[in-house]
């Protein structure tokens, strides 16, 4: 058995006993969800923020999707029941198994996506929205989703997603002369 396979039987098992918990925190990953959450809040705690930043982030979480979507298509693996039921192992799926491929973490690269976004325009809140981002991630192995390579390449295009649409939103922001972090 490789490292990955390992690495989510161990992760798995010690991660059940808090599936409750995981298989809230999974819906931090949907896009829907995270934008039901923080617009209200940008738009509550800074209209101008929202403003000039809110359909930056969502674009930029929509374009980090693309290569995940790529890459389940070419990578095309097996989600761990599917894979371990071949090999004679049982893994219990909170909520069903997904149809399509395992490989990367869609829901892991949308919460880095958001939260490496939201960390570069928000600093005081990175270790909050990183350590968010890290227990969705954390979620989709609990719940017998994803391999922890699917949840580290995922977590990586969602920094990179994350980090370039905010610089790319304030390099906008600075030629049309808007304050950047306001």
């Amino acid at each position: 058995m490789n490292f990955d396979e390992q690495a989510f039987l161990a992760l798995h098992r010690l991660l059940a006993p808090a599936t409750p918990l995981f298989a809230a925190v999974t819906w931090l990953g949907n896009g829907w969800v995270q934008a039901a959450l923080v617009a209200p809040l940008m738009f509550f705690f800074s209209r101008n923020r929202f403003r000039t930043h809110f359909a930056a982030l969502v674009l930029s979480c929509a374009v980090s999707a693309l290569p995940v979507s790529l890459l389940k298509i070419a990578v095309d693996r097996a989600r761990p029941p599917s894979h371990f039921r071949e090999q004679g192992v049982t893994i219990h799926v909170s909520g069903g198994e997904p149809g399509d491929a395992s490989f990367p973490s869609g829901h892991t690269q949308t919460a880095f996506a958001t939260a490496t976004f939201l960390a570069l325009l928000y600093p005081p809140l990175s270790v909050p929205l990183m350590s968010a981002a890290l227990l969705t991630g954390l979620s989709r192995i609990a719940l017998g989703v994803h391999f922890p390579a699917d949840v580290l390449v995922g977590a990586m295009i969602g920094m990179a997603g994350g980090a370039a649409g905010f610089l790319v939103n304030r390099r906008r922001l600075i030629r049309q002369g808007t304050a950047a972090g306001s």
